[in-house]
């Protein structure tokens, strides 16, 4: 993975324990830059967004896919000081985006 490429945005997940927010982070990690960070009591990962257009929906749908594999409900995230709600789905679906 070439690291000098410019990035947009980062964009944090917030995950219930330390085991589950490393299990996130292991996730992105061959294509992308992450990192684990804790704010207060909260265990987040954060990813960067690279420059591309749809860079963005590609990392949510393979999260969404993730989640799923897993059986994790949600995901809270946060993305330009927002916080939103990220749900698995189900594996017939998430096979054909």
């Amino acid at each position: 993975m070439d690291f000098d490429t410019p990035f947009d945005e980062i964009i944090l997940f917030e995950m219930p324990g330390e085991e589950e927010a490393e299990r996130l982070w292991l996730h992105p990690q061959p294509t992308r830059k992450a990192w684990l960070h804790q704010r207060e009591d909260a265990h987040l990962v954060v990813v960067v967004l690279r420059a591309e257009a749809a860079d963005l929906a590609r990392l949510l749908r393979e999260l969404e896919a993730w989640l799923a594999d897993r059986n994790v409900p949600q995901l809270q995230f946060e993305l330009d000081g927002r916080t939103y709600s990220l749900r698995g789905r189900p594996a017939s679906v998430a096979g054909t985006a």
